[in-house]
C-alpha cells in the first residue's frame, strides 16, 4: 500500500515537474521571438537600413554573376537569337514620366514641387555621376562588341531610380500598387537590354542597385533640407506585413540549375551539360496564409559537352578526319503550374514549399563539326551539321523549398532551391555519308532520356496581402 502511495505520488510530481519544464521552455521561446522581433524592427525603421536593404543585394549579386556573362547570354542566343527592338530608349523614362502626368492632373503625392524636383535633381546627379563614372573606369566590352562601356547599365539605372521615385512619391503614400507598376517597367527595361545584346546580367543588376540608391539618397539630401516644408502627404505604407495576412506574390527570378546525367542519343552519341541558366516569372495566390495556387513560366539553356572518346577513329567519311565537335546549348522552356504552400515564422520569415506539374518544351538544336581531309590538299569542311535535333514537348513535375525574408508590407527576399523531373521526347536525324562536300541524314529517330535537375536561386518578391 506504501509503495502504491508513493509511486503515485512521483508519478504526479515527474508530470508536475514535466509541465512546468514546458512552460518555462514555451516562455523562453516566446521571450525570443519577442526580442527577436523587437531588433528587426529596430533595425528595420534605421533609415540607413532602409536605403541599402535592397541595392546592397543587388551589387553582391551582380558581384557574384560578373565573370558569369557568357552562361546568361547563352540563355538569349537559345531563345531569342534575333532580338533586337529600341524601345527601353523611352520604356525607362516611364515611371517618372507617370509621375510628371499624375501630379499635373492633380492627382496629390508625397512632395510639393519644389521638394520632388529637388529630390530628383539630387537623384539623377548622383546615378548620373556614378553610372559615368564607373563606365568609363572599368571600360567593359558589350555583349554585342560595340562599345567598352557596358558596365553598369544606364538604362537600368535610370529606370530603376524613376521606379523608386514613382514609390516613394505615390507607392508608399497612396497604394503599393503604384510601387508595382513601377519596378514592373523597370525590370522590363533591365530584362530588355540583356534580350537585345547590350549588357550582361551582371550590368542591369548593378545599374539597377545605383538606380534605387540614387533615388533613396536624393530623397534623404531633400528630407534634409525642406525637413517637414512641402510634405504634403506622410509614408504610411512602411508598415511590416500584417499577422494572419495571405502572402500572394508575383516575381522574376534567377538561377543555377544542376543537371543530373546525361543526354544519350542513338548508341554513340552522348551530350553532357555542366549546369544551366535559368530565368523565370512566378506568381501565386493564397487564399489563407499557408495554402494557395500559382504558376512559374521559366526559361532554361545549358552549354553542351561532346563526348568524343565515342568517336575515336570514326568519321562520316573514309575522307574526312573529325577536327571540332561542336554542340549547340540545349534550351527547355516550362510552363507550370500547382500548389504553394507558406509557414509563417516569428512574423518575418515565409518558409515555403510547392509542387507543381505542366508542360515542357526541348529547343531544337545541332551537333556540329570541322573536318579536314584525310590526305593533301588537307581540304577543310566546317560547321557540318553531323547531328540535328527537333525541338519535342513533353510533361514535367516540380517541387522546391523557399525560405522569404519579409523587407517591408509589399517586399521580400525570397531564396529557393527547385528540383524539375522532365521525360523528352526528341526527334533527331544523323549524318551517313559526306559526298562532294554534301551532307546526307539518316531518317528520323526518336530519343527518349530523363532529366532531373536542381535549382539554386534567388529573387526579390512583390508581396499581395
Amino acid at each position: 500500500m506504501l509503495q502504491r502511495k508513493a509511486l503515485s505520488i512521483l508519478f504526479i510530481m515527474l508530470i508536475t515537474s514535466t509541465v512546468d519544464a514546458q512552460r518555462k521552455d514555451s516562455l523562453i521561446f516566446r521571450n525570443s521571438r519577442n526580442e527577436f522581433e523587437t531588433t528587426y524592427n529596430k533595425i528595420s525603421e534605421n533609415k540607413v537600413y532602409q536605403m541599402l536593404r535592397v541595392p546592397v543585394p543587388l551589387f553582391v549579386i551582380s558581384a557574384i554573376t560578373y565573370g558569369q556573362g557568357d552562361k546568361f547570354r547563352t540563355l538569349r542566343n537559345t531563345h531569342v537569337p534575333d532580338f533586337h527592338y529600341r524601345y527601353d530608349d523611352f520604356l525607362q523614362y516611364a515611371p517618372l514620366a507617370a509621375v510628371i502626368g499624375m501630379k499635373l492632373g492633380g492627382v496629390e503625392s508625397r512632395s510639393s514641387w519644389p521638394r520632388l524636383l529637388v529630390s530628383d535633381l539630387f537623384a539623377a546627379g548622383i546615378m548620373a555621376t556614378a553610372v559615368n563614372s564607373m563606365k568609363y573606369t572599368i571600360k567593359r566590352e558589350r555583349p554585342d562588341g560595340s562599345k567598352n562601356n557596358s558596365f553598369p547599365s544606364g538604362h537600368t539605372a535610370t529606370a530603376f531610380m524613376a521606379a523608386t521615385i514613382m514609390h516613394r512619391e505615390y507607392g508608399l503614400t497612396r497604394s503599393p500598387l503604384y510601387s508595382i507598376g513601377g519596378y514592373t517597367v523597370a525590370t522590363a527595361t533591365a530584362f530588355s537590354r540583356q534580350l537585345n545584346n547590350r549588357h550582361w546580367l551582371s550590368d542591369v543588376l548593378a545599374g539597377a542597385g545605383i538606380g534605387i540608391l540614387s533615388a533613396e539618397l536624393g530623397y534623404f539630401l531633400a528630407d534634409l533640407i525642406f525637413k517637414d516644408k512641402g510634405l504634403n502627404l506622410p509614408d504610411k505604407l512602411r508598415e511590416s506585413a500584417p499577422k494572419g495576412g495571405r502572402p500572394s506574390f508575383l516575381e522574376f527570378s534567377v538561377g543555377y540549375s544542376i543537371i543530373n546525367g546525361s543526354v544519350e542519343i542513338g548508341k554513340n552519341i552522348r551530350l553532357s551539360s555542366p549546369g544551366a541558366t535559368n530565368v523565370s516569372v512566378k506568381g501565386g495566390y493564397f487564399f489563407n496564409p499557408y495554402f494557395g495556387i500559382g504558376g512559374e513560366v521559366t526559361a532554361l539553356a545549358s552549354p553542351m559537352a561532346f563526348d568524343m572518346s565515342l568517336y575515336t577513329g570514326t568519321t562520316p567519311s573514309t575522307k574526312y578526319n573529325i577536327t571540332r565537335v561542336h554542340a549547340d546549348p540545349t534550351g527547355i522552356f516550362t510552363f507550370t503550374a500547382g500548389p504553394y504552400f507558406s509557414l509563417p515564422v516569428a512574423g518575418k520569415l515565409l518558409l515555403g514549399t510547392k509542387f507543381q506539374a505542366g508542360y515542357s518544351h526541348l529547343v531544337k538544336n545541332d551537333v556540329e563539326m570541322d573536318l579536314q581531309e584525310k590526305q593533301a590538299p588537307y581540304t577543310t569542311v566546317n560547321n557540318i551539321a553531323f547531328m540535328k535535333g527537333e525541338g519535342s514537348s513533353n510533361y514535367i513535375l516540380r517541387t522546391g523549398i523557399s525560405a522569404t525574408g519579409i523587407v517591408n508590407r509589399n517586399l521580400g527576399i525570397r531564396m529557393f532551391v527547385d528540383y524539375d523531373y522532365t521525360f523528352l521526347k526528341a526527334p533527331y536525324q544523323l549524318l551517313t555519308s559526306l559526298t562532294s562536300d554534301k551532307p546526307t541524314y539518316s531518317e528520323s529517330h526518336l530519343s527518349k532520356h530523363k532529366m532531373h535537375y536542381f535549382t539554386i536561386g534567388a529573387t526579390v518578391t512583390a508581396l499581395f496581402w
